[in-house]
């Protein structure tokens, strides 16, 4: 769920205001814990010589976690009856393509390198493709990934680099 609210009142017209709440419900297992939801992940320098002989970067490892999961649904169009319960989680993590939509594309002044994601169990992720369902349950849920900068077989150029991955969970 997620919500916006505004609160405005004057000093002149004390006792009185107004309350405007705008969000959106979802079917949903888990809640994302707030440091999961907007991540920055700073790498250091890679010189270029080390990205030609070994193919990538260091790993820097994230997580999502997912925090309060419940596995039971209510049945939003039979009170009192339930759906089968939430078992698994799937994750798709979206942005710009690059390496044939192997990798996601980095942007900026450097030139000949991608970023890519894998999962602890070293499944890859490709942009807009999902990961394998994780199983949910009643508990707490770390999802944990690795992003690395690779090569994307062009000609390299020494400069910064950014990209935005974006993720979606699905429950099942």
């Amino acid at each position: 769920m997620g919500s916006t609210l505004f609160i405005s009142a004057s000093a002149a017209n004390q006792g009185n205001g107004i309350v405007t709440l705008e969000g959106q419900i979802v079917d949903s297992a888990c809640a994302l814990d707030a440091g999961s939801a907007y991540q920055l992940i700073e790498m250091d320098p890679v010189p270029v010589g080390r990205l030609i002989r070994d193919g990538d970067s260091d790993p820097h490892p994230f997580t999502l976690r997912l925090v309060a999961c419940t596995l039971t649904r209510p049945d939003p169009e039979s009170p009192g009856e339930y759906l089968p319960d939430w078992q698994h989680v799937r994750v798709t993590f979206e942005g710009l393509t690059d390496r044939e939509g192997r990798s996601f594309a980095a942007q900026g002044t450097s030139q000949g390198v991608a970023l890519h994601i894998t999962d602890r169990q070293g499944r890859e992720s490709m942009p807009g493709v999902p990961m394998p369902m994780m199983p949910v349950t009643a508990n707490d849920l770390a999802l944990h990934y690795i992003i690395q900068l690779v090569g994307n077989n062009q000609p390299m150029v020494v400069g910064a680099h950014r990209a935005a991955v974006r993720f979606r969970l699905e429950y099942y």
